[in-house]
């Protein structure tokens, strides 16, 4: 029996490969064992050593299952502060939206009002100018006209 068949055969009864090339090592394949041969030489690994071996990987495999079972948490925690932080801003971007809304029809109306007070106020000065400008004083009617031109633009 050879290395590679020798490796089958423990691997075949639950031994992992690697720990079947470390239990071989001692093995001599240039006297071509026997099956019989290769079991006597590999129970003395199969002993106390495989079982720490084996225990050393079950804690090892029970860590990183713990670990991804943690990153796997801190994934889900994250998409969701990510989804809570995003449905927050869209209400608060919505609510603002609204407010800024109410606001500017709010300015609208203002400026539609401010618009017919200065419209009165120039009314009333254009009244007030043809009241002056029927005198007979060439000064006041020329001082008169220079100002009205200023305030209507």
């Amino acid at each position: 029996m050879n290395k590679s068949e020798a490796i089958n055969l423990l691997n075949n009864e639950g031994w992992t490969k690697e720990d079947a090339k470390r239990a071989l090592l001692e093995v001599d394949f240039s006297n071509d064992p026997d099956e019989l041969t290769i079991r006597k030489l590999v129970s003395f690994f199969a002993g106390k050593e495989l079982l720490n071996r084996q225990r050393l990987q079950a804690a090892q495999k029970a860590l990183v299952t713990k670990k991804d079972k943690e990153i796997e948490k801190y994934k889900r925690e994250i998409r969701g502060e990510s989804e809570i932080s995003d449905e927050a801003k869209l209400k608060k971007l919505l609510a603002d939206n609204d407010r800024l809304q109410k606001i500017n029809a709010e300015l609208k109306k203002d400026n539609k009002r401010l618009k017919n007070i200065v419209d009165l106020i120039k009314l009333r000065i254009a009244q007030q100018t043809k009241e002056i400008l029927q005198y007979e004083d060439s000064e006041i009617r020329k001082a008169v006209i220079k100002f009205f031109h200023s305030t209507l633009g």
